[in-house]
């Protein structure tokens, strides 16, 4: 798979090419894998993955991926794997799409 880069804090939206991503609990398996359960056994997720609900943006994943990056580099390298593979739209917290290219091996994303 190729290579992209992806910084700062996102929404991963839970659309692509415009049309609804199904299902529509694949923003919660998403952001299990970086989650965990506290002393009572609730699911917490991670400050830096979290599953949303926004309109624009149906469900998504609000994600900081320096964060994620830093504690946990695989489940970073997860994310992307499946933002790629599932051609995910992704914004900033300003509402601008951020393109990500799949050609070459290290293309850049702001």
């Amino acid at each position: 798979m190729k290579k992209i880069e992806l910084t700062g804090k996102k929404i991963i939206s839970g659309y692509r090419d415009g049309q609804k991503f199904r299902p529509s609990a694949w923003s919660e398996m998403l952001s299990d894998m970086a989650a965990e359960y506290d002393e009572l056994h609730h699911l917490i997720y991670a400050d830096y993955l979290q599953p949303a609900y926004l309109e624009g943006y149906g469900h998504c994943v609000e994600v900081d991926f320096d964060a994620m990056r830093a504690d946990r580099d695989y489940v970073y390298k997860q994310v992307i794997e499946f933002i790629v593979s599932n051609h995910l739209e992704v914004y900033t917290l300003d509402g601008e799409r951020v393109y990500y290219e799949m050609e070459g091996t290290a293309n850049a994303a702001a």
